[in-house]
């Protein structure tokens, strides 16, 4: 009872008890025998203090929390295995728990109101986790997860939030695991956690928060003892589609991936605005004025160029909207994304310059005038190149940040950026091709003169204005050029092939945004 050793407790006196059976091996030291992490093997403790020396009644026992923790907590009796849950998600809807994509239900403990029951399931190899968040995002979200430790292939409960895009594991592990298995790839647990736990890193449940749900195959990492979650890859978590007070609300909740349904819309209708509505619309201007004329160029040339606005226009919206939500409503989390900022900056750099280069059209020049070519640099080189080169690069960044966001290997990770990448070198390539066999070889001369004067052509030939009207131009004695058969040939063809180069690939990143 006394040994008189400082180190032994007296055990003529109260104390609580710690039960543990631990599987990992012992460590032998020289003579000296050690005793080794318990890891998942969380002892037990005693729901009250006893005295060795001299109690005989039996003990309740109640869960200790893992020695990472920094308080224990006393847990309540798990519901029984018939118990009803009054907050249910089911992913299918109505799907059985069994067998259920993911499955959340939410009840009040019988035992101690304070504290809520979850049950939770889902089609996973790694972990499932629900969270709890003010806003429809990742960060700020409070995170109870089940999960197999690759160690043991047993699952533990793992209390963790998350900092910005990082999840940390909670120094201090508030739930209390009461069951928890993993067959036939299905993860599954019960556990209960107080409504309030007093942690400043939990969210008091009794509020309303947007609720997230994963069910991951990554499996989890374990460092320094403790099972940290990895990140979710593809397996983006779903979200809630309302608030919900998990203390208080009945029914099921519904959960559709509205945010990245807008997204996908967003990044399908940009590329509509820009690889194939704008990429078209210049390609008019820049080489069909001598094989259409009589204004036809121009008419279409404004057509596409229209269009793009309001495609463009829509595809911002729907991405205000699809962020609406958020702390700062509308804007996407910026915080240490640098290729987020970057595609915000640009993208609405270029949606201004869109809007204001029509504004510079109202105020052209008649071809011909001495100061046309100052109209021809500002709206067709300055301008337009500019704002070309932008959407198309910041389309590449669009792409980088959706597939970071959704897909799940390094392999596939970039794949609706590399089909735009090559894309946009097939058309370069035949923008060179049509420049050689237009202007003849050694034009390069002729080419960059023509980017700053506006092409010699519209003072050479008979041309169609914007207006309808053919205005007629002496030709240059200096530099004799008239539109041959073959340059009309050359031009159609360079429009045939631009479609054949632009489309089928458009449509294949089209498909992929949609269905990825």
């Amino acid at each position: 009872i006394n040994t008189g050793d400082p180190q032994d407790k007296d055990l003529n006196g109260d104390y609580y008890e710690q039960f543990a059976a631990v599987d990992n091996p012992a460590v032998v030291s020289g003579s000296s025998v050690s005793l080794s992490n318990h890891k998942n093997q969380t002892p037990s403790i005693s729901k009250k203090m006893v005295n060795p020396a001299i109690d005989s009644t039996p003990l309740d026992i109640a869960i200790l929390l893992p020695s990472s923790s920094s308080s224990s907590v006393s847990c309540p009796s798990g519901p029984s295995s018939g118990a009803q849950y009054r907050l249910v998600t089911a992913i299918p809807a109505g799907c059985d728990p069994s067998n259920c994509d993911y499955y959340l239900g939410i009840r009040t403990n019988d035992e101690d109101p304070q504290f809520l029951d979850f049950m939770m399931a889902g089609k996973a190899q790694g972990w499932i986790a629900i969270g709890f968040s003010p806003k429809q995002e990742m960060p700020d979200a409070d995170v109870l997860a089940c999960a197999v430790n690759p160690d043991t292939n047993q699952v533990v409960s793992v209390d963790s939030y998350n900092s910005g895009y990082d999840n940390i594991r909670d120094p201090i592990q508030s739930m209390c695991l009461h069951s928890s298995r993993t067959s036939n790839g299905i993860i599954s647990c019960v556990f209960s956690r107080a409504i309030n736990t007093g942690d400043p890193q939990d969210k008091d449940l009794n509020g309303d928060y947007y609720e997230q749900f994963a069910a991951v195959d990554n499996p989890a990492e374990v460092v320094s003892g403790n099972v940290i979650l990895t990140y979710h890859g593809s397996q983006t978590p779903l979200i809630s589609n309302s608030k919900v007070n998990p203390a208080s609300t009945n029914g099921s909740v519904s959960s559709s991936p509205l945010r990245v349904t807008l997204t996908r819309a967003h990044g399908i209708l940009m590329v509509v605005a820009w690889p194939v509505l704008a990429v078209i619309g210049i390609f008019f201007a820049a080489w069909m004025k001598p094989v259409l004329p009589n204004g036809w160029w121009f008419q279409i040339h404004r057509c596409l160029m229209m269009s793009s606005v309001l495609v463009s226009s829509a595809a911002l919206v729907l991405v205000f909207v699809a962020n609406k939500d958020n702390q700062t409503p509308g804007l996407i989390e910026l915080c240490n994304r640098p290729k987020a900022i970057a595609h915000f900056v640009i993208g609405c750099s270029v949606m201004v310059l869109q809007i204001i280069n029509p504004m510079v059209a109202l105020f052209r020049c008649a071809p011909g005038t001495p100061r046309r070519w100052i109209f021809n640099l500002i709206h067709g080189t300055s301008i337009g190149l500019t704002v070309l080169l932008l959407a198309l690069g910041n389309a590449g960044i669009g792409a980088s940040l959706f597939e970071d966001t959704i897909n799940q290997t390094p392999a596939e990770s970039h794949t609706i950026l590399w089909i735009l990448v090559v894309m946009v070198m097939f058309v370069a390539i035949l923008l060179i091709v049509l420049i050689i066999a237009v202007n003849r070889p050694g034009s390069a001369h002729s080419f960059l003169h023509m980017l700053m004067k506006g092409k010699k052509e519209e003072e050479r030939m008979l041309i169609g204005e914007e207006e309808g009207k053919a205005v007629e131009h002496k030709p240059d004695i200096a530099n004799k050029t008239t539109l041959t058969t073959e340059s009309s040939i050359v031009r159609w063809m360079g429009l045939v092939f631009l479609l054949a180069v632009m489309l089928p690939p458009l449509t294949c990143v089209a498909v992929l945004i949609a269905l990825k």
